[in-house]
């Protein structure tokens, strides 16, 4: 099985790419679905999220009010900070078993069918810097870059305050961070259907080599 990390910041075109990825046969696992995860009902750090961002983020059902939630933990770092060290084990945690099942899943359709294909297994990261301590289940890292104020306009029209975009960008590793820890790099400054194509293009010459590992970089550079 080969795991790629795809990095990127908020309406950059990470989705787009994973997308596409999904279309030529990839596995998907987006980190955003695993945090909503982590904060669904029942889920073990509910009582801290309780307990530092209010009673009244937890809705009727027992989950978490993740507007309410998103606009207090964003409102400075300190609290940034503080929403990550309560919920990143947790989905930490969620994506290795999801890695492991996915795994399991390989071996066995191989023993029924020893010319089965390999899985790849794509992890959508909103937030490259926050999962250093999951890199080691990265085979590669890429990442998708676009200039801030397309990306601004772009989460513009799905509706998003522009200030609420301009905090989150503040929270996100910068694009030299990106640039640093990736192997590769799609710059999503072209029409849609030629960025699609430079995604399918990517895909196949990889597919061809036999998804070999790629050396991940930057494993110890600091946040940019």
């Amino acid at each position: 099985m080969h795991v790629i990390y795809l990095a990127g910041g908020i309406a950059s075109g990470k989705s787009t790419v994973s997308r596409t990825m999904r279309e030529l046969g990839a596995e998907l696992i987006d980190l955003d679905e695993l945090s909503r995860e982590a904060l669904g009902p029942g889920s073990r750090i509910l009582p801290q999220i309780r307990a530092e961002f209010g009673d009244d983020v937890i809705n009727p059902v027992g989950g978490v009010r993740r507007d309410l939630l998103a606009q207090r933990a964003f409102a400075s770092t300190e609290r940034t900070v503080t929403l990550e060290e309560i919920e990143l084990p947790l989905i930490d945690e969620l994506l290795r078993a999801r890695v492991a099942a996915l795994a399991e899943q390989e071996r066995l359709e191989r023993e029924k069918d020893p010319g089965a294909p390999e899985k790849v297994v794509v992890v959508e990261v909103p937030l490259l810097d926050r999962m250093r301590g999951s890199f080691d289940m990265a085979d590669e890292i890429i990442g998708v870059v676009c200039p801030v104020p397309a990306r601004r306009a772009r989460a513009a029209q799905r509706g998003m305050d522009p200030r609420d975009f301009d905090r989150r960008l503040q929270q996100q590793p910068s694009e030299a961070y990106v640039r640093a820890h990736c192997s590769h790099i799609f710059n999503n400054i072209r029409t849609m259907d030629v960025f699609v194509q430079e995604v399918r293009d990517w895909w196949h010459e990889r597919e061809a080599q036999g998804w070999e590992n790629v050396p991940k970089r930057g494993a110890s550079s600091a946040k940019a």
